[in-house]
């Protein structure tokens, strides 16, 4: 009981301080100021005429610009973290992109490829003829001159030669050395 009463005095000090520099009251004039309410962490709910008011102790009110302060902050933070995850969610955008553009880049370029190594094996294919004529001139052991003639498809050769008296055949393949 003591303690309310003295929180009351407490309260009664700070209401008439309130009172004479938010109204102008008149010395004749007296108003009763009721604590309502003791919340038990240093603030009061009090009635002061017809105003009911909630009233605080200096600390409380260091306790609530501190926290106040310290929600600015937090915030600015928050801000600031917010825009570097926004930045590093549009830099992971850019990646995943460019990391797509190259695959199908990637992609492409094995196509080419593979139509370059088509291409090369085709031109070898052609370069290599398909079909040959054949021709020679040489000589025997008897100083008679001979003729060579022949055919070629691809590796495979049919050669013929003739002579005044003499004739044969020769079957063969023909293989790249350099």
């Amino acid at each position: 009981m003591k303690r309310k009463h003295s929180a009351q005095k407490i309260v009664r000090c700070i209401c008439l301080g309130t009172l004479l520099l938010t109204a102008r009251v008149a010395a004749q004039d007296i108003l009763s100021c009721t604590v309502v309410k003791d919340y038990g962490d240093g603030s009061y709910l009090v009635q002061i005429g017809s105003k009911t008011l909630l009233a605080i102790t200096q600390e409380k009110e260091r306790q609530i610009l501190k926290l106040r302060r310290d929600l600015l902050d937090l915030q600015k933070e928050m801000t600031l973290k917010d825009s570097l995850s926004a930045t590093y969610d549009r830099t992971l955008t850019w990646y995943d992109t460019t990391l797509t553009h190259q695959k199908e880049y990637i992609a492409g370029l094995e196509n080419v490829l593979t139509g370059y190594k088509t291409l090369l094996r085709d031109y070898k294919k052609l370069r290599q003829p398909w079909l040959t004529f054949e021709t020679g001139i040489g000589a025997t052991g008897n100083a008679k001159p001979a003729l060579l003639l022949g055919f070629g498809i691809r590796q495979i050769r049919l050669l013929g030669f003739l002579q005044e008296d003499n004739a044969g055949g020769f079957l063969g393949a023909s293989w790249r050395l350099f």
